[in-house]
């Protein structure tokens, strides 16, 4: 999976590129995780930009495969991120994560990133079941799940990896064999 995840580290959407992240991403991220609407369900705001330079460095830079920059094609800016998380090669499970800058919220560019990543996992990857936790009070990310064909599969309630505080979640599932009888296509060019 690692191989076809280096081979797939960056493509194209209609109106997106995914690509790794780099250096000159930093002001861009810095304007999402510096606005507390863009980290609600992330973690609190951090206004400083040595800090979010940090973040781009060790969380998104250091260990880039899995972890696509969603960049829009028309304004060449880095709009928020897509990645793959707790790959479990023997299950052929994964989870999605991501996030949008709230300029781009209810443009449909969430679905766009989201559903290339649902493509790229089942066509590309060979992953079986994908996975979204969203937070309880988190309806567009269970809507855009819904969306996509996810399924609520779990409620529970749990630590939140980044407050520590317990929260309530939901968990939404896809696998391969309903997304197969419902949309699929070869869409996305990794040139």
């Amino acid at each position: 999976m690692w191989k076809k995840l280096a081979e797939w580290a960056q493509f194209e959407t209609e109106r997106l590129i995914l690509r790794p992240f780099t250096y000159q991403d930093k002001d861009d991220l810095h304007a999402i995780m510096s606005n507390k609407e863009n980290t609600t369900f992330l973690h609190p705001p951090i206004e400083s930009k040595e800090l979010c330079q940090q973040l781009l460095v060790e969380g998104f830079m250091r260990q880039p495969l899995g972890i696509w920059a969603i960049e829009e094609k028309e304004t060449k800016r880095m709009i928020g991120s897509t990645r793959l998380e707790n790959i479990q090669g023997r299950q052929k499970k994964a989870e999605i994560g991501y996030f949008l800058h709230r300029d781009f919220w209810r443009k449909g560019y969430g679905t766009e990133s989201l559903e290339s990543i649902v493509w790229l996992s089942f066509t590309q990857l060979g992953v079986g079941q994908l996975v979204i936790k969203t937070h309880a009070e988190n309806r567009a990310s269970q809507a855009l799940a819904q969306k996509l064909g996810f399924r609520l599969e779990k409620e529970y309630k749990g630590s939140d990896r980044y407050s520590h505080k317990m929260r309530a979640f939901k968990d939404y599932c896809l696998d391969n064999r309903t997304w197969i009888n419902g949309k699929r296509g070869d869409k996305y060019d990794n040139n």
